[in-house]
Formats: structure tokens, sequence, C-alpha cells
């Protein structure tokens, strides 16, 4: 696996110029390496880990399951992706199990992301059914913890 890619999975907090002084590499190889894997469609980009509930307008995120039915020639993908589209969508994920689409979304209210599901994703032709579970409280998102200080994020005590 390229180095750096897997450093971006250990530690996607790095800068480039950390990156170069943990891999022992010039900075410009590393960069070098940063956009060959754009490049490939590997790496899309940096994202911050936000703690949105200490912002005082607050954003309502929700995931909600989605059944559909697969089209002839296209199978889930023209579905999804036509999901996937909207605004409201922050991720979608194709499934195994109980549901097929796996759907996060956010909104600036309760009722502008239940009416989101309810009058646009889920009068969609092969929408089968979808369950919606608001989400109430992040205690960690991406490898972050939310209400830790940093030197309490390690791995659990073991006791004997």
């Amino acid at each position: 696996m390229n180095p750096v890619l897997k450093l971006l999975m250990e530690n996607n907090r790095l800068t480039p110029a950390q990156m170069a002084q943990v891999l022992g590499q010039p900075e410009a190889e590393v960069t070098r390496q940063l956009d060959e894997l754009k490049a490939q469609g590997i790496f899309l980009g940096w994202r911050p880990v936000l703690n949105l509930a200490k912002e005082e307008t607050g954003v309502v995120r929700a995931v909600i399951e989605v059944k559909i039915r697969p089209e002839r020639g296209g199978g889930f993908n023209r579905l999804a992706e036509r999901i996937a589209r909207f605004d409201e969508v922050d991720s979608c994920y194709l499934n195994s199990g109980g549901y097929d689409l796996l759907v996060f979304v956010s909104g600036p209210s309760l009722q502008k992301v239940a009416s989101f599901v309810s009058e646009r994703l889920s009068t969609i032709d092969g929408v089968l059914s979808t369950a919606t579970h608001f989400m109430l409280r992040t205690y960690k998102e991406h490898g972050i913890f939310m209400d830790q200080p940093e030197e309490e994020h390690g791995q659990l005590k073991i006791s004997p």
C-alpha cells in the first residue's frame, strides 16, 4: 500500500509537511504522491471533523435506511446516484442486509429533514420504504471523540 495513503488512513489530520517528516521523505515527494492519489480518484480531499452540537445555529442529522427496487439494466446504481445528488444528502452507501441504501442527511431543522424524506425521497419511483433515525448526540466521528480532552482519547483500559 502507498505509504502516504496508509498514513492518511491512520491520521488524516497531518499536513503534507508532517507526513513528510513521519515518512522521512521530502515534502515535495509527499505532495507528488498526494497529487497522484488525486489523479487516480483515490484521495478526494480533506474534510474537517466538526462538533456541530457546539454551534449555536445547529444542524439536524439523520440516517435513513432505504429499500429500493433495482432497475433493469442499471441495478441499484441509477437510483442510488439520483438520491445521492440531493443537496440534503451528505453520504449514500449501498448495503447488504435488511435495506439497500444507507443515506446520511442533514438540514436546518427536524421538520426540514422530515419534509425531505416524506416529500422528496420517499416519493421517488423505485423507493419501496424508508426508516429515518435522527442522530441525537455524536460521541465519536471519524476516530475523533467529541467531548473529551485529547489526552483522554486512548484505548480502553484492560482490567484483570
